[in-house]
């Protein structure tokens, strides 16, 4: 009878912490009921408490880590500086312009008619008192831009430009002038010719490159070329005015 007592309290034992521990089981198990009928949900985990993780100081951050760093260490972190300013060394640019850029209108003209460089032009002086006198028409004795001869153009071109005085006639000039090589002409002698007969009856002024302005019985004042046939056959001598000769 004792026996059989200690093995149904043995059992009873056994029964009570087989119950108790089932029960405490359902606690961590029972799912929790939903607001939703015929849904389970189920209970969130536990996770760990957060871990605090530095993130990279981004360029806001950069004073504060800097100042970090300096209670930290006690020195002060030197950042390199980059300077953008470049010096430039001023070269001063000079401009010129060439003969040809520089000429004025009247030079260019008469680059043309004399077929040259504007460098190998004849003064400015001589072109300006030329130049209105062109397309004059010829009249023997005349002395004025309705009609001139020869010798008055040749007196009063030169008078105006040089102030060279020269006689009235085209024989006279001649007389007065020192002969001069055709090798060595210069613009503002004359050029003589035996236009009528075999004396001097036509003069004109030598321009250079072969060429003198003169007044023709044909053309009126005009530039011709010493190389033409009619001039060439014609010609008897070039003369350069004497300095005395100006006033």
């Amino acid at each position: 009878m004792r026996t059989y007592f200690l093995v149904y309290k043995f059992w009873a034992i056994a029964i009570v912490l087989l119950l108790s521990s089932c029960s405490v089981l359902s606690t961590f198990t029972k799912p929790t009921r939903s607001a939703h009928p015929g849904r389970t949900a189920i209970s969130s985990p536990a996770f760990l408490p957060a871990i605090a993780v530095d993130k990279p100081a981004g360029p806001g951050d950069r004073t504060a880590r800097n100042n970090k760093m300096t209670s930290t260490s006690g020195t002060t972190p030197t950042t390199p500086v980059l300077s953008k300013t470049v010096p430039i060394q001023s070269i001063p640019v000079q401009f010129s312009l060439s003969p040809i850029e520089a000429a004025s209108s009247l030079q260019l003209k008469y680059a043309v008619l004399l077929d040259t460089e504007v460098e190998s032009l004849p003064a400015s002086e001589l072109l300006e008192q030329i130049d209105p006198w062109m397309g004059v028409p010829y009249r023997s004795g005349g002395t004025s831009k309705t009609g001139v001869d020869c010798s008055a153009f040749t007196m009063q071109v030169l008078d105006q430009c040089c102030g060279r005085k020269l006689p009235r006639t085209s024989k006279q000039q001649y007389a007065v002038c020192e002969p001069a090589d055709l090798s060595t002409l210069l613009s503002g002698d004359l050029l003589f010719f035996a236009t009528r007969g075999k004396t001097v009856s036509h003069v004109g002024i030598y321009l250079g490159n072969g060429k003198f302005a003169h007044a023709s019985v044909s053309s009126g004042v005009t530039v011709s070329d010493m190389s033409d046939p009619y001039y060439q056959k014609r010609f008897i001598s070039a003369g350069r005015i004497p300095v005395a000769s100006a006033q």
